[in-house]
């Protein structure tokens, strides 16, 4: 049986809104003024590398490419997309870690050790 949300509309609610897709002009305008501060925002709030923020960034635009509407606040959802996939990253990251130290042979985890670069403040 279909919902009721499907059937009818709810008596005296808003229409829903049409989504207004930006240009390619304007996107690549919004790219360029957004990227970098979105990057150091991943860096310094969630304690990322420059790196994995910029991919983390990159990532969030290219979701943004087919969903982004003009008409809403593209960047506060851009914001919120960021910041949910760098936390995404690091649960990924620690579970990582998590997993090769329960399942390594203690040669590998001081091999691992060794090879891992501690940021520098």
């Amino acid at each position: 049986m279909a919902s009721r949300a499907r059937r009818d509309p709810i008596p005296g609610a808003e229409p829903a809104r049409v989504r207004e897709p930006m240009s390619e002009s304007e996107l690549e305008s919004f790219y360029r003024s957004v990227f970098l501060p979105l990057v150091r925002r991943a860096t310094w709030k969630h304690g990322l590398s420059p790196e994995d923020a910029s991919d983390i960034v990159q990532d969030a635009f290219i979701l943004a490419i087919g969903k982004i509407d003009r008409s809403g606040h593209p960047k506060s959802w851009l914001i919120q997309v960021v910041d949910h996939l760098a936390m995404n990253h690091r649960r990924k990251t620690a579970r990582r870690a998590q997993l090769t130290s329960k399942w390594a042979t203690p040669a590998e985890q001081s091999d691992r050790l060794s090879q891992v670069q501690l940021p520098e403040y």
